[in-house]
C-alpha cells in the first residue's frame, strides 16, 4: 500500500482512532483494532490490527496481533501475526514477528526473530512483551 493510500483508510472500521493533535504517555491497552495518528510514549497493547500513521511517532514498546507502519517507532515491537512496514517507516527498535513485509526505502535499526506462528499464538499480547 503506497503512502497516499494511507489516506483512503476507512476509519469507520476502527475502533479507536487517535488523531495527530493527541498525545500519550503511559500504558494503553485494547482488545480492538486501533489507528494511531498521534504520538504514544510509554507502551501498547492491542489485541487487533494496529495502524501507525505517516506522521505518528511511538516511543513505546508495541505488542499487537497484526501492524502495518507508515510512520516511526522507537520500541519494541511483537506481533503474533504479521507486520507491513510501508514505506517511509523507520523502526529504531527489535522486532520479533511471524511473518513480516518490509517495503523498499524502510529502515530498521534492530533485531528481527522470525517465530513460529504455533509459539506466536497467546492469550493476552502482553505475555510476550519484554521492556528494556
Amino acid at each position: 500500500m503506497p503512502l497516499n493510500e494511507f489516506h483512503r483508510i476507512d476509519e469507520e472500521y476502527f475502533e479507536s482512532v487517535i488523531d495527530e493533535d493527541f498525545s500519550f504517555e503511559g500504558t494503553a491497552k485494547t482488545s480492538e483494532s486501533m489507528i494511531i495518528k498521534g504520538h504514544i510514549k510509554g507502551r501498547l497493547d492491542s489485541a487487533g490490527l494496529v495502524i501507525i500513521g505517516p506522521n505518528s511517532v511511538m516511543d513505546a514498546d508495541i505488542s499487537s496481533k497484526e501492524m502495518q507502519c507508515f510512520g516511526k517507532v522507537n520500541g519494541n515491537i511483537i506481533n503474533q501475526e504479521e507486520i507491513y512496514l510501508h514505506t517511509p517507516s523507520a523502526i529504531n527498535g527489535d522486532i520479533t514477528t511471524d511473518t513480516m513485509t518490509v517495503e523498499k526505502g524502510c529502515r530498521i535499526n534492530g533485531k528481527v526473530t522470525m517465530i513460529d506462528p504455533q509459539a506466536a499464538k497467546v492469550d493476552k499480547p502482553t505475555d510476550n512483551l519484554k521492556i528494556k
